[in-house]
Parts: C-alpha cells; structure tokens; sequence
C-alpha cells in the first residue's frame, strides 16, 4: 500500500502533481491501476477535492490519467511515461543542487538503502526488480528519458525493499535531479547492458543477503559516476568519497 502525505505548501496542487507521480515512477502505481478515490486523495493529503481536481486535470492532459465518473470510475494510470515538464515540479520548496552535490548526497542514501534492503527485501520485491532490469535490457540505444525509467525504476524497487519512506524520497529527490542533468551521459556514454550487469548482480547479491557483496557492487555502480570526465568537467573539485572497508 502507498502512502501520500499531507501537503502544507503554497501551491497545493503542483505538490499533488508530484507525490502522484511520485508513486508511478516508483512502480507503486502501473498502468491500469487505480489511484484512491478524490475524497480519499484530498483527506489523506489534507487538501480541497477541487485542488486534487485540479492535479487530476494537469495529469490527464500529459496523458498520466483517465478520470471516469459513475460507481465504477475513479482515476486509473495510463502511462507510466512521465512528461519532463512534470519531473521535479519542486513544489514542497526543494532547491535544485549542484551536480557535484547531489553525486555526494547520493552515495551515503544509496547504500543506506542498499544495507536495508538486504535485510528487509520480500520475493516480491526481487520480483520488482528483475522486471525493472528486463526492461532496461529491451531498450534500444539512444533510448533517452525511457532508459532512463527503467534504471530509476530499479533504483525506486530497492528503496521501496529498504521498508523507509525517508529515505525513498531523498533518494527520488536525487535522481531526478540527476535524470535531468545526465540525461546525455546516462543515454550516450553509459552502455545499457553495462547498467543491466550492475543491477542484475545488486539482484543476486540481494537475494543472497551478501552485504559485503552490496557494498562492493554498490561502490563500482557509484564510482562509473564519480570518476568520470564528465562529471570533472562540469564539478572540477575532487569527490571525497569515504573509505570502503
């Protein structure tokens, strides 16, 4: 079950627009899913029905949601192809970070996640993550922004697996930002079955509750970043990263 929380900023309805959204880039919500109904969705958040209107609107004219009257209506996901001008809205006050900043806020979440996950994955959640991986092999390259989805997506699935919703929204806060700054180092420079190889072995290690294994698997996927001439060419101070033991 997804939790929404309650929303307090001054513009209510962009913030409804991306816990929504939220919630289908981490694959809590699929195509063909319905969404809690609008009286549910306005006390949960603890917004007006007109002001989740008004989210709904915004989502079914990027083609997100079909919303149908009558018993049998409610909102249901159509796509899980999330338009950029929805990405990061930024509507609870979160700043946009340098992108040497959010390489070195990512590494500590990340394996926090990673630890977590270890010890709190279900078969259900490895489920969910070897879809997301069989996906990301199917995409053709370039693939742009869908590529970039599904390696989210895994992404999502284990901080879902890791059971901390604080932790998760960092986490989104992270590659979000990341999505729209790298998109060409991720869809040009980062070859698709190098991704799928990273995460298919996080997956076996996962599974084998190896944590030595994670951290190491962890740390490679990380330093492809890091260490690249990409990322020195636009952060040129050098990342501290923290001693693996």
């Amino acid at each position: 079950m997804w939790n929404f929380y309650p929303i307090s900023g001054p513009r209510a309805y962009e913030e409804v627009v991306d816990q929504i959204t939220f919630a289908i880039r981490t694959g809590a919500f699929k195509p063909g899913d319905r969404l809690p109904l609008v009286e549910a969705l306005a006390q949960t958040m603890q917004v007006s029905k007109p002001t989740i209107g008004e989210a709904i609107k915004v989502l079914s004219r990027a083609g997100v949601l079909v919303a149908q009257r009558g018993a049998s209506g409610g909102l249901t996901v159509v796509s899980d192809n999330i338009p950029e001008s929805l990405i990061m809205r930024r509507a609870s006050g979160w700043r946009e970070a340098s992108l040497k900043e959010l390489v070195e806020a990512r590494r500590p979440i990340e394996m926090q996640i990673i630890m977590l996950a270890a010890e709190r994955a279900t078969a259900e959640d490895h489920a969910a993550l070897r879809y997301a991986i069989e996906k990301l092999k199917e995409q053709g390259v370039p693939a742009g922004m869908r590529r970039m989805y599904y390696e989210n997506l895994f992404h999502y699935n284990l901080g879902r697996a890791a059971r901390s919703e604080l932790l998760a929204f960092y986490q989104h806060q992270i590659l979000e930002q990341l999505a729209l700054l790298l998109r060409d180092f991720f869809t040009r420079t980062v070859d698709v079955s190098v991704t799928a190889h990273f995460h298919q072995r996080t997956l076996d290690a996962l599974i084998k509750g190896d944590k030595k294994a994670l951290e190491r698997i962890t740390d490679e996927h990380l330093r492809v970043l890091e260490e690249s001439e990409f990322l020195r060419d636009h952060a040129p101070e050098r990342l501290q990263r923290r001693a693996m033991g």
